[in-house]
């Protein structure tokens, strides 16, 4: 790896938000945006949005880890509606707030209309990643029309900064150390350095702070700081599993491969 990912004294500008304040920005109904960006972006970004977002703020902690149990079907149903880019296409995962002790069972699908959406259920059981109890898989078989054929696939985490502007009903994540954990226990680490940054809106809206640092920063190159149509689950499973056909996803992991290269020469000339 050729530089080491240190967030701990990037997001200390921020005034704090608590949890509950942080509902109001829910946005379990949105529009997303994902950018890929070298960590060390991230302190001017705290630079220049400090005074307009604040940061969520746990028992004193702003970094949460989190840790992710995917589903899909033997035939990839999830992964394959990804890569060809459908219209209507579902993720299911279990999600563990591993700083909180929390974790939900979450499907997240997209509509025709470009439209994210997520629902969820606390989990009860004493393990996180526990078998599903007869409740949720009822409440899946309420969300996804395969759900019966869906069993886990891959595990993943990855270490997460949340900023949010109320007024403007905007969030912004910040995921670093994203590390993906075969069901045989293989670990792959397929962005080092690199941290993946998802704006949040209502509705979209390229007026965002976010929008305008990207565009002004003199070193932004492609792909880094642009739009990119990435998702963590596909990432992890084709970076997993040789043999799964990337098909219309080869250009984005090319892209990935890109962002790397773009990075490290940065580095050199900051240096």
């Amino acid at each position: 790896m050729f530089f080491v990912s240190t967030f701990k004294n990037y997001f200390t500008l921020f005034s704090p938000i608590s949890l509950q304040e942080l509902d109001s920005v829910a946005l379990f109904d949105r529009r997303e945006e994902k950018f890929l960006i070298p960590d060390f972006w991230c302190e001017e970004i705290s630079k220049n949005l400090k005074s307009d977002y604040n940061i969520l703020e746990i028992e004193g902690e702003r970094q949460f880890r989190y840790d992710n149990l995917h589903f899909d079907t033997p035939d990839n149903i999830c992964l394959e509606d990804h890569i060809r880019g459908r219209k209507n296409r579902y993720k299911v995962r279990i999600r563990s707030y591993s700083n909180s002790k929390i974790s939900f069972l979450e499907v997240k699908s997209r509509n025709v209309y470009g439209r994210s959406s997520k629902m969820r259920i606390q989990r009860k059981s004493e393990q996180w990643d526990d078998p599903l109890t007869n409740e949720e898989k009822l409440f899946l078989s309420d969300c996804v029309p395969f759900a019966s054929r869906l069993a886990p696939v891959l595990y993943s985490n990855y270490l997460r900064y949340t900023i949010a502007s109320i007024p403007r009903g905007e969030r912004i994540t910040f995921d670093t150390n994203l590390e993906y954990t075969t069901l045989k226990g293989e670990r792959f680490t397929p962005l080092d350095g690199l941290s993946i940054v998802e704006l949040k809106q209502e509705e979209k809206d390229r007026r965002s702070s976010l929008h305008k640092i990207f565009r002004e920063r003199s070193d932004r190159r492609a792909p880094l700081g642009r739009t990119i149509r990435i998702s963590k689950y596909v990432l992890g499973r084709l970076h997993t599993n040789k043999t799964l056909s990337s098909r219309a996803y080869l250009e984005s992991l090319k892209g990935l491969t890109r962002a790397s290269s773009v990075a490290e020469n940065i580095i050199k000339i900051t240096l």
